[in-house]
Order: C-alpha cells, then structure tokens, then sequence
C-alpha cells in the first residue's frame, strides 16, 4: 500500500470517530486540554502564540483563545487566502471572527497581517500524530506550507484527541513534524529528529 493511500485509510478512519464525539464530550476535552497547554513553559514563555479556530470533531480551542487574550498574549489565527495558502492575522476580539467558504471561523481580511516568526508558540491541529512528532493533516497542505521553515525559537504544538496519537504515521518529506502533542489526558514530548 502507498503512503498516500495509508493516509487516507487513517485520514477516514479519525475523522469518523471523531465525528462521533457529542458536544459536551468536545466541550470537556477542550476545557481539559487548554490548562495542560497553558501550564506549558513554552506557552507561558511565548509573548505571541499562534493558534486556530476549531471545527467539526476538533479539539475545541475557544478555552485557548480566550487564556490567551485575558493573559495579554497577542494572539494570531490562520486565515485562507485562496486554495492553498494560509495568512496569520492579529486578533484582539473573537466576535470579529467570520466563517470561511470553509465554515472554518477566521480574522477578516483587515485585520493586521502577523509572521509566524512572532509567534512564540503556534498550535498545529491535525487528524492524528505519533510519538516522533509527525502528523496527519487534511490532505490541503496548508499547514505543511505554512510550517515549512519555522523558526528555531517556535514551538510546534500539535493539539488532538487522546486516540488521535497512534503508534506510527506514515511520512513525506514535505510533512512538518510538531516538538510535542496536547490532548486532554496530557501532553507527549515528541522525539523529534
């Protein structure tokens, strides 16, 4: 089997459990998982963070989002631009946020422009991750060409269920890894190479 076709079995696969979590099951998960990510010295550190707005089955990071605006971080959210690329912009109130052609809630196109080399620490969703830090995005690449040359200074958190770590992922060269992965019953530290 190719890794392309590996990828989209587990790609099917995570998405379906996922979608069947219910509402307060989400709603816990992510309340649980932002006080782990927010007890992290990296993101105590980080004067800047990059998150993003969830949807669907996600982890929610609206808890996040929040912590981070009360505790006076600049905070930065994707916004899609066209088909492949993703534009960080600054955010200061998450009512301002719209709904994408993809439903997915993001800045307006207004809102001030930010790098990803300003943010101290930037959270990375995907459908699954494994302990070497790889992860399984969508299939778009917009993370993997958002990510493609961080900063050394920025740490990649990547952000999932618990039974979205499974034991290895397939890989590509393009694939961006993350330094360690937040879920709700603790965060794993990746052993990245």
């Amino acid at each position: 089997m190719s890794v392309r076709a590996d990828k989209d079995r587990l790609r099917a696969e995570l998405k379906a459990r996922r979608m069947n979590l219910t509402p307060r099951e989400l709603q816990v998960a992510g309340d649980v998982a932002a006080r782990l990510v927010t007890q992290l010295p990296e993101w105590k550190q980080a004067k800047t963070v990059c998150l993003y707005a969830s949807f669907g089955g996600e982890l929610p990071t609206d808890a996040l989002m929040l912590v981070a605006l009360l505790e006076g971080k600049r905070l930065l959210l994707p916004r899609v631009t066209n088909k492949t690329t993703l534009v960080l912009h600054e955010v200061a109130d998450l009512a301002a946020l719209q709904p994408s052609r993809l439903g997915i809630r993001e800045p307006k196109p207004t809102a001030p422009v930010a790098t990803l080399a300003e943010a101290g620490l930037v959270l990375v969703p995907g459908l699954g991750f494994d302990g070497a830090g790889r992860r399984l995005g969508f299939g778009g690449g917009f993370y993997d060409r958002l990510l493609a040359k961080p900063p050394r200074k920025t740490f990649l958190l990547g952000h999932a269920h618990a039974f979205q770590l499974v034991s290895r992922l397939p890989d590509e060269l393009h694939d961006i890894k993350v330094k360690a992965v937040a879920t709700p019953q603790g965060v794993i530290r990746c052993r990245v190479r």
